[in-house]
């Protein structure tokens, strides 16, 4: 059993902490923070950097890497900043699907645009809060003679008014469920953008699919696959989130520990009293147990031994150590921290809507004890 990163994997971690160390300016997140601006240089830059789809085969202008790797770029990015590491990290949210179920021409197609930071893809499958149950999802997918007709609702679509394609999850009478890859350009549809606490460089809104055409090549994956399709990109946005997730806890506690070496009360450090200590030695335990959890998942993952009971147990215990830690970090700040200019009060808001891309606790234990209870029957 082998724990310790490569040294390339090692490198490529460095990299990308120095780059958003240099790059992610605090006055700048802010300022995107509070207008609700997309880091639109800083995908740009990135993206020429090689930070963007480390995943892809080197023919698709990638690196032909894994996702542990990308998911270290995301920790680092998230590390320093929460709301501009999430916002980069999803601009290709969908592209691991074209790497597993799309055709060779669909991903040279759609990739390296991706990978240069020139396009940016979404997933819209969710018709309602519960974006997990496929038997909720009644967006129509008619068969043409040269391709099909889509006619429903998607909500709660990530990056909805930035994305320039969608990769979009319908029903079909016959065949059951087909996903699609849907350029925004070429189709009549409507978006319509929802206001969200946090995270606020993503936008979200609902896509309205009135009278949308694609021809017989947008289909992605073979007769049969959409079920498959859907659980995989459910694991995948896991594993993303899980990477937010584990950098957004580190940027807290780095904060935390500078925060409490500077400020003093009653003549010492907050350093100095044991309850503050005590915090801190609990906070860091919490973030090695989620990073450990986070690098096996995606690790496993790669080698394609990944047991979905894992992947829960993770999602499960990441968030909700990411969450403590990050309000025990708002708790060291004490009233300083609910400023808005205290980088701590944006962390805490993005945490907890990366929470809920980890999926509720609730959720998750109903599908652990699925597993547990169906293996020891």
């Amino acid at each position: 059993m082998d724990f310790e990163l490569t040294d390339e994997q090692r490198d490529i971690q460095k990299a990308a902490m120095e780059f958003a160390q240099g790059e992610f300016d605090p006055d700048l997140a802010l300022e995107l923070d509070q207008t609700g601006a997309f880091p639109e240089s800083l995908w740009r830059k990135a993206a020429r950097l090689g930070f963007i789809g480390l995943q892809y085969p080197e023919a698709c202008d990638g690196q032909g890497l894994t996702l542990l790797e990308n998911v270290l770029v995301t920790e680092a990015f998230c590390r320093v900043d929460s709301g501009i590491g999430s916002a980069l990290s999803l601009v290709d949210l969908g592209s691991e699907l074209l790497l597993k179920f799309g055709s060779q021409e669909q991903m040279e197609r759609f990739l390296p645009p991706l990978a240069r930071g020139e396009k940016r893809l979404t997933v819209a499958f969710g018709e309602s809060e519960d974006d997990q149950d496929l038997s909720l999802i009644s967006t129509v997918a008619e068969k043409r003679e040269r391709g099909y007709l889509i006619r429903g609702w998607k909500r709660f679509v990530l990056n909805a008014t930035l994305a320039d394609a969608f990769i979009i999850l319908c029903k079909e009478p016959i065949e059951g469920w087909i996903p699609f890859i849907v350029e925004k350009d070429e189709n009549p549809i409507g978006v319509h953008p929802v206001e969200k606490m946090s995270l606020r460089m993503i936008p979200c809104g609902d896509l309205h699919l009135q009278e949308v055409r694609v021809p017989l090549e947008s289909r992605l994956g073979k007769r049969g696959e959409g079920k498959n399709l859907f659980h995989y990109f459910h694991q995948v946005l896991g594993l993303r989130s899980l990477a937010q997730a584990l950098g957004t806890m580190e940027g807290a506690f780095d904060r935390a520990i500078k925060y409490s070496n500077q400020r003093e009360q009653f003549g010492r450090k907050l350093s100095q009293f044991q309850v503050i200590q005590h915090k801190l030695a609990e906070m860091e335990v919490a973030v090695e147990v989620a990073r450990w959890l986070t690098y096996r998942a995606a690790a496993e993952f790669d080698k394609k031994e990944m047991d979905s009971k894992y992947l829960f147990i993770a999602q499960i215990e990441v968030g909700r150590r990411m969450t403590w830690v990050v309000d025990e970090a708002l708790q060291i700040f004490g009233g300083y921290g609910y400023i808005a200019e205290q980088e701590i009060e944006h962390f805490y808001r993005d945490a907890w809507a990366i929470r809920s891309s980890l999926g509720t606790e609730e959720e998750l234990r109903d599908l652990l004890s699925q597993k547990t209870l169906g293996k020891n029957r």
